[in-house]
């Protein structure tokens, strides 16, 4: 059950350090990423994250409604990571890629440059697929996972835009359908076992080879 006790009268952060709301905001996402990794999204309670980060409930309170507000604010904070860690490779490929090179080998390319953080983003994939087993249940846990969904697709949909702008392509399916098929490829990939294992790092790079051929398929001229 999501922690929802009621906040602590507003004290000054015990053992935190200073620099406003955003300070403290960030230092609790900091300590709420850690705590999800470690014990699990449902085991995972306010009072954790306010000890971890040095802070009291009163100063979570002021920075997050809820234990779903924190969750969505991290879960939109990693989203936000990977899209410009992707942007920043794509679109550097495709500027580096010889003429006549497939966007789909350019895109293939660039994330295979990327394939040394899969570690943190299959251990952030298993807070996910914890709390995709809460939102069965619980109306704010599904919210939250679908706006969560929403904000990473919009991202993503945004490169493939660009890709396909800059190499004067288009997709026989919707660009949103493209992103869909590619992050499910990945998503499977990262639920092949534990995030630092070699099976993970294999099942990876196969995802990424079917990708590749995923776009030549459906990019046309």
């Amino acid at each position: 059950m999501p922690d929802t006790a009621a906040p602590e009268a507003g004290a000054p952060p015990a053992g935190a350090a200073t620099g406003g709301r955003a300070a403290t905001r960030r230092a609790l996402l900091e300590a709420a990423y850690v705590e999800f990794i470690e014990v699990g999204y449902l085991r995972t309670t306010i009072g954790a994250v306010c000890t971890r980060a040095g802070y009291t409930r009163g100063a979570f309170y002021s920075s997050f409604r809820s234990k779903e507000d924190l969750v969505a604010a991290l879960y939109r904070s990693a989203n936000a990571l990977q899209v410009a860690r992707v942007r920043r490779a794509v679109l550097g490929a495709v500027g580096r890629a010889a003429p006549g090179t497939h966007p789909g080998a350019a895109v293939s390319a660039a994330l295979r440059d990327l394939s040394g953080q899969i570690g943190d983003e299959a251990r952030w994939f298993g807070v996910v697929t914890e709390l995709r087993g809460v939102a069965v249940r619980d109306e704010r846990a599904r919210a939250v996972l679908l706006d969560a969904q929403d904000d990473l697709y919009a991202g993503l949909q945004g490169i493939v835009e660009e890709v396909l702008r800059r190499t004067g392509t288009t997709t026989a399916l919707a660009v949103r359908d493209v992103v869909v098929v590619a992050v499910g490829l990945y998503e499977r990939a990262f639920a092949s076992g534990a995030p630092d294992a070699p099976a993970t790092a294999t099942a990876v790079a196969v995802a990424t080879d079917q990708l590749e051929a995923f776009l030549r398929a459906v990019t046309r001229d």
